[in-house]
């Protein structure tokens, strides 16, 4: 039995049993193969890492690390798809929906991320961020980095943080491949602070939709989708969110 970490999250193979083991296996009858299964599993999951204790009066330092482009659209622990560009964050105990605002010790950068995933599963580390979290907090060639992690926001909150609610998006581009997706959002975060993906599942196919925003007025993004036209042709829209 092998268990393998890429990099952080765990996965479990019982094809590589070794040659006692497949003989053992296959001489004894289902119910107990069943039980020596469960009994390996159980010696496994006692070994693996507590998650420290953290609420809302006590904030809580550790290591944080970041997944990202392969895990995009596969579900996560909670059942929504893993949306990279999103602000979300994976913890082994905390509910889900909880708010929780990280901290770079380092340079003091800070973003409120929502959990919606568990892990991480390697031992040190006390929360898996989204890629775009990551950028946030500058850390994504780094890898993983020093944070203080504090609750400010159950699942019942919507709005933790008091930002304004978000107007105007500028939708540039959408393409068939993330690959794409990302080349062009990676060109265009050199001019504009926020910069996102989106995919969405069509009728046509699986489609990344690089989205451009935040801006207060429609004026606004009209000027910036008649900028990207010109730069990048395509057809940019304006849409509004919340």
């Amino acid at each position: 039995m092998v268990w393998y970490a890429n990099p952080d999250r765990l996965s479990l193979s019982l094809g590589t049993q070794s040659p006692c083991m497949r003989h053992f296996l296959s001489t004894t009858t289902p119910y107990m193969g069943l039980v020596l299964i469960c009994f390996i599993l159980s010696g496994c999951f006692a070994n693996s890492p507590k998650s420290p204790f953290l609420n809302t009066q006590h904030p809580l330092h550790g290591m944080a690390s970041w997944y990202g482009p392969s895990f995009h659209g596969n579900p996560t622990a909670n059942g929504e798809p893993y949306d990279m560009w999103a602000l979300t964050a994976a913890h082994r105990t905390l509910p889900f929906g909880t708010w929780v605002k990280v901290s770079k010790i380092e340079t003091g950068k800070t973003v409120t991320v929502r959990i919606n995933d568990r892990g991480p599963f390697m031992k040190g580390r006390i929360i898996d961020l989204s890629y775009a979290a990551a950028r946030e907090l500058a850390m994504i060639g780094e890898g993983t980095a020093e944070v203080e992690l504090r609750i400010v926001g159950s699942h019942k909150t919507s709005n933790p943080t008091g930002d304004p609610p978000i107007h105007f998006w500028v939708q540039a581009e959408a393409f068939t491949t993330l690959r794409e997706a990302m080349i062009l959002q990676e060109q265009l975060s050199r001019k504009f602070d926020q910069v996102r993906v989106r995919t969405v599942n069509l009728p046509s196919g699986e489609w990344h939709r690089v989205q451009v925003g935040i801006f207060p007025s429609k004026k606004r993004a009209q000027t910036v989708a008649d900028g990207l036209k010109n730069n990048f042709g395509g057809n940019p829209t304006i849409l509004t969110s919340n």
